[in-house]
């Protein structure tokens, strides 16, 4: 936990649009519901519609829409295609991955003939794992006649808080070891006793004080080039039990029991080249390499309600609980040596702690057209703010007390809408469309400005007898920044910049099944 311990506070603070930092609060709450392919295709908006695998993750009440036993799955496809453009420099990156979507099977019980019209009409029950979230992209960062270095990111103990380098083993120790860092030394420039740590580049100017100034050419360019690759893939799916009725074809009741397991892996390595003089036979470029492991598991709860005022229109409220995570890190980084060709390794950080994601309100309308179309939409609200971490035994501190205020301080509430429209064409063929938004989870002055998330999708179904078959195409954007070097313009007076990314991702999506 002590990665985090170091991270978190400075993810809030100065290096907050990372994604290796953030991803610890964002990721653990993305949801996107990538289930069946129908459900896709019309932008998730399932909240008042149900009869579809994929609504006992928005709201289980959908269920009681049945009139038969369902069994399907879904397959799909992903394409993700990134851009990236860091003090003016861009870099394209992609990836393709083969994410399984959905799989299950919704038992009906009790009388479905449509006279029956007053009391509990049907019930059912079912099982089904949906895709929540998909964490698969590489992205690529690089610019070149900079003055910056990861490096003197690394001395910010001594710099900050007077605190020794050593105490990091995943960055100012390792750094120190491998002879990148020298020092400390006393900063007489300030007639005071706080000392710090400077990097060998700028050993050779005499001063042992950080002079960037000494990394500028005669025409005033920059003499650092920065590349920095990052490698994600990863999950987050829920298997879910759910129970649901239907009372008199007019209110629909259900609640789910979810259980979540969560996977994602990292790899950043960022890669640095200097054009001056090293200082006494040091290399002239060298390669940081983090790889960050967290798997998860964890149980929540959900209930919700479809009312049928009118056969034409249906209003559907589902309650989320948060879901209750234990989470276990594995986190490692290593560094080039400065003298010498040797790998300096971190020691395996090997960690387990707990974490609450904020719960869910979701309320939506759908209008029922005859037999000829569908027209339904989707509010979901939560507070991103209102997540927590706990120790492994489910305990608070004074360290987590503060890692959970910054989330409160800088983290808000966000809302997602989702829309979707079906038309049948002819008797068994079926043409759908949506599209999906979500407001940015930072408060005002973070990201508030540069944070994107949508989505928008269309497809098609075949509809014949007992069988079904879907296909969908999903176009979802994201936009942000990230802080490819940590911002230590308050330490070093570094002209420091966030590089911003968007991401592409392609998601072709197919699902079969059968009623009977």
């Amino acid at each position: 936990m002590e990665r985090i311990i170091k991270i978190v506070p400075a993810m809030l603070l100065t290096i907050s649009v990372s994604a290796q930092n953030y991803n610890d609060v964002i990721n653990f709450n993305k949801c996107d519901y990538v289930g069946t392919a129908r459900s896709q295709a019309m932008g998730s908006a399932f909240g008042a519609l149900g009869a579809d695998l994929t609504s006992q993750s928005i709201n289980p009440a959908g269920l009681a829409a049945y009139r038969a036993t369902e069994i399907g799955m879904s397959i799909g496809v992903d394409v993700d295609k990134s851009t990236s453009n860091y003090n003016g420099y861009k870099s394209d990156d992609d990836k393709i991955s083969v994410p399984f979507s959905n799989i299950g099977a919704s038992f009906i019980f009790g009388n479905t003939m449509r006279e029956n019209t007053q009391g509990i009409l049907s019930q059912n029950f079912s099982i089904s794992y949906s895709r929540l979230a998909d964490y698969n992209r590489n992205a690529t960062y690089s610019d070149l006649y900079s003055r910056n270095s990861l490096l003197d990111y690394f001395c910010i103990d001594d710099k900050e808080n007077n605190n020794d380098i050593l105490n990091d083993e995943f960055s100012g120790k390792i750094a120190n070891d491998a002879g990148w860092i020298t020092g400390p030394f006393t900063d007489e420039s300030t007639n005071t006793n706080i000392t710090f740590s400077t990097n060998v580049w700028e050993d050779p100017y005499g001063d042992n004080i950080l002079n960037l100034d000494a990394r500028v050419d005669a025409n005033g360019l920059g003499l650092i080039d920065h590349i920095q690759h990052v490698k994600e893939k990863g999950y987050k799916g829920e298997t879910s039990f759910a129970y649901a009725m239907n009372i008199s074809n007019k209110i629909y009741w259900g609640a789910s029991m979810g259980i979540v397991s969560m996977r994602y892996k990292e790899k950043v390595t960022h890669y640095e080249d200097y054009y001056g003089t090293p200082f006494d036979n040091t290399n002239s470029n060298f390669t940081y390499t983090t790889d960050l492991d967290n798997q998860g598991s964890g149980i929540n709860f959900k209930a919700g309600m479809i009312v049928k005022p009118v056969n034409a229109l249906r209003i559907g409220l589902a309650v989320h609980s948060p879901s209750f995570m234990k989470i276990n890190e594995r986190y490692e980084t290593s560094i080039d040596g400065a003298y010498d060709n040797y790998i300096y390794r971190s020691p395996s950080g090997d960690y387990d702690y707990n974490y609450r994601t904020p719960g869910k309100f979701v309320g939506s309308l759908a209008g029922i057209i005859g037999s000829y179309a569908i027209v339904s939409v989707d509010y979901e609200m939560s507070d991103y703010g209102k997540s927590k971490f706990k120790d492994e035994d489910g305990g608070s501190s004074t360290y987590y007390d503060n890692i959970n205020k910054q989330i409160e301080n800088t983290l808000k509430r966000t809302q997602t809408l989702r829309a979707g429209i079906e038309g049948r064409v002819i008797e068994c063929l079926y043409l759908r469309a949506g599209y999906n938004m979500q407001t940015t989870p930072y408060k005002n002055g973070i990201l508030q400005n540069s944070y994107k998330h949508q989505a928008i999708s269309g497809g098609i179904g075949f509809r014949h007898n007992n069988f079904f078959l879907d296909a969908a195409y999903v176009c979802r954007t994201d936009k942000g920044d990230r802080w490819v070097l940590p911002d230590v313009t308050y330490l070093y007076g570094e002209d420091n910049t966030a590089a911003s990314i968007e991401s592409k991702s392609h998601n072709v999506i197919v699902s079969v099944g059968f009623r009977f």
